[in-house]
């Protein structure tokens, strides 16, 4: 653990240079071109964000198929942290994208397929989280139920994914690197990836100490 800090503390101080400094700013057609193209520089953690969010929830559904098969608790408290941690980056993936949606789309929320699909998935996991919490007694039934759940609740992540190549959307298919209004110059797609990278890597050690947390507190109580 020792070791990734120490590459985080080069990681994120590089990010931050290739993002704000190095990285250009997207040429946006229109009048409000510069401002976006200045305010796009938040799509770097937007996207890394979302990643980590898609990452964590499909983690929890690894983790609760090996609780049903094995019975370990401790394969219950990894699916409840990957459920916490899919929810932090994909609140801050849901914010990030409000901020640019505004001076883009001249609202901070549209009811475009893909936000609405990670809405949903959103609400769906914290419906997870507080079923946890109304079950702390019965850790078995609570562990049991709360890994039908992550399962079936992951149904909704691909199609997030999917949501704005299956439906009309005004949201760019970054993965793709071009929309009508939004394409990655080389430069871009490096620092896109290098963002996404080091987002990941920080990933690590968050997981690391919200399980310890939450086995402390298990032992607890």
């Amino acid at each position: 653990m020792l070791l990734v800090l120490i590459v985080l503390f080069f990681l994120i101080p590089i990010n931050l240079y290739l993002i704000f400094i190095w990285a250009p700013p997207v040429n946006w057609p229109g009048d409000k071109g510069l401002i976006l193209g200045h305010i796009q520089k938040i799509f770097y953690y937007h996207v890394s964000s979302a990643w980590l969010m898609m990452l964590s929830l499909f983690l929890a559904l690894i983790f609760s198929i090996y609780y049903l098969k094995n019975k370990n608790i401790k394969y219950d408290l990894m699916a409840s942290v990957s459920v916490k941690l899919g929810l932090l980056f994909g609140v801050i993936a849901l914010f990030m994208g409000s901020i640019w949606a505004k001076p883009a789309w001249g609202v901070f929320w549209t009811w475009d397929p893909r936000l609405t699909t990670m809405a949903i998935t959103i609400l769906f996991y914290l419906g997870y989280i507080t079923f946890r919490n109304m079950l702390n007694d019965d850790i078995e039934t609570r562990a049991k139920i709360s890994s039908f759940l992550a399962i079936i609740g992951f149904l909704n992540v691909p199609l997030t994914f999917l949501s704005i190549r299956i439906w009309r959307s005004i949201h760019p298919i970054v993965i793709e690197g071009s929309s009508e209004k939004f394409k990655m110059s080389p430069e871009i797609s490096f620092v896109l990836i290098f963002s996404i990278f080091t987002l990941s890597i920080f990933y690590i050690p968050l997981f690391y100490l919200t399980y310890k947390v939450e086995l402390l507190d298990l032992k607890r109580s």
